[in-house]
């Protein structure tokens, strides 16, 4: 028998969101205030379809990021400009009502209390057929003399991105997929990683002539590729997924890659790789025959390489250095800015490929030198090494008419 399309887990009955509440209102990226609500309530506790009525507007309208904290008005992120979506501001008991209603427990603010973040995945029903889903991070903040909530919501896309979709540059696609190693896809926090990582995992889930094992761990899952893994598919790839977190199905990324690697998968995706656990964990596994896909907070090649190297302890440091350069693949940075026309956004990516020469660059030096070999990498001709700088992605997206000068000068760095 089909289970009621509005039944969530823990026997939970969710109903279909009333979409006739939003405003149709067009999208103005002068105005500070992007109305989502035709009808805003007097308060957003109590009752929630109004809120969820609010992410599913904004998920409609476009919005990346929605985000909520103790004592402000909501605010949306719309092509990378942030706008008003609610006329009041929040108080404690509406933002602390809307936590619990996510997290489907009282004991949020108490976690939160306890100096740990959540970052957790939370659904709303739209009708008998479509769900949107969205990922929530929720931590504390100080508000005046008091503790406040702060909480940041994106929306997920329900269809699984190509790597077409993502735009993965065509020299870079060669490469993407190497037998083992470590690829590592880098960013500020909302530039897309996830999405990009998607794609390539999409590559390997729909290529049948070479089909994968593939442990997925993130934090929490945005895709869940169940539109790539129909019963139609005829690519023996298969995929299974754990989300990190508290409360979730492993405790952390360094917990998740060591038990991936008992699973004995082709590939391992980790979600990031954050700290020492799970720095090491993809160094085990890319030295044990494994392809790692992962991701970094960095806003170049160099800064990647530098944060990661410095989650090691000082004594261990050059000889892990020297683990992750001969296990690194291809290094990726990406930023999204908006188009042109202020209605989407594209993403510049500058990347690295780490083959026997490059590598030799950086093992012959100190790692207080690397970013001067990264720098001088990207200045050698393509037949010699496959590089390609921010600045010189930027300039290519401004030639192309794509991007406007103005939007990409403050992310290039200063000469």
């Amino acid at each position: 028998m089909e289970a009621d399309p509005e039944t969530f887990s823990g026997g939970q009955v969710m109903p279909a969101v009333d979409l006739s509440n939003l405003t149709e209102d067009a999208y103005d990226p002068r105005e500070p205030y992007a109305r989502v609500l035709t009808h805003e309530p007097l308060r957003f506790d109590g009752d929630m379809d109004p809120f969820q009525q609010l992410l599913v507007g904004a998920s409609i309208k476009g919005a990346s990021d929605i985000r909520i904290q103790t004592d402000s008005r909501i605010r949306i992120k719309m092509h990378g400009t942030q706008h008003f979506a609610t006329a009041k501001p929040l108080n404690a008991s509406e933002v602390l009502s809307i936590l619990s209603h996510m997290w489907r427990s009282e004991d949020a603010f108490s976690i939160l209390r306890q100096g740990r973040p959540l970052d957790f995945s939370f659904e709303v029903p739209i009708d008998r057929h479509r769900r949107q889903r969205f990922r929530v991070n929720a931590k504390g903040v100080m508000k005046g003399a008091g503790d406040g909530i702060s909480m940041t919501m994106r929306p997920l896309p329900t269809k699984t991105p190509t790597i077409d979709d993502v735009g993965l540059d065509r020299e870079v696609r060669p490469h993407m997929s190497p037998q083992h190693g470590i690829v590592v896809v880098a960013g500020a926090t909302g530039q897309g990683k996830s999405t990009t990582l998607a794609g390539i995992t999409r590559f390997h889930l729909e290529n049948t002539t070479d089909p994968k094992a593939i442990v997925d761990l993130q934090a929490p899952i945005e895709f869940t590729y169940s539109d790539v893994l129909t019963d139609h598919s005829d690519c023996a790839s298969s995929i299974e997924q754990s989300e990190i977190g508290e409360g979730r199905n492993l405790p952390s990324f360094g917990d998740g890659v060591w038990a991936a690697l008992r699973c004995a998968p082709d590939i391992i995706s980790l979600g990031e790789a954050r700290d020492k656990a799970s720095l090491e964990g993809c160094l085990e596994a890319s030295l044990t025959g494994h392809l790692v896909y992962t991701t970094t907070h960095a806003g170049s090649v160099a800064e990647g390489l530098r944060r990661m190297v410095v989650n090691f302890p000082a004594e261990d440091r050059d000889a892990r250095a020297f683990d992750l350069i001969t296990s690194l693949q291809l290094f990726v940075v990406q930023h999204l800015v908006r188009t042109s026309d202020h209605r989407g956004r594209v993403p510049l990516r500058e990347y690295l490929l780490f083959d026997d020469y490059v590598r030799d660059q950086f093992v012959s030096v100190p790692i207080g030198d690397w970013p001067k070999v990264v720098s001088r990498l990207m200045q050698e001709p393509a037949d010699r090494v496959l590089a390609r700088s921010m600045h010189d992605a930027a300039q290519q997206k401004v030639d192309e008419g794509k991007v406007s000068y103005d939007d990409v000068r403050r992310l290039l760095p200063r000469h």
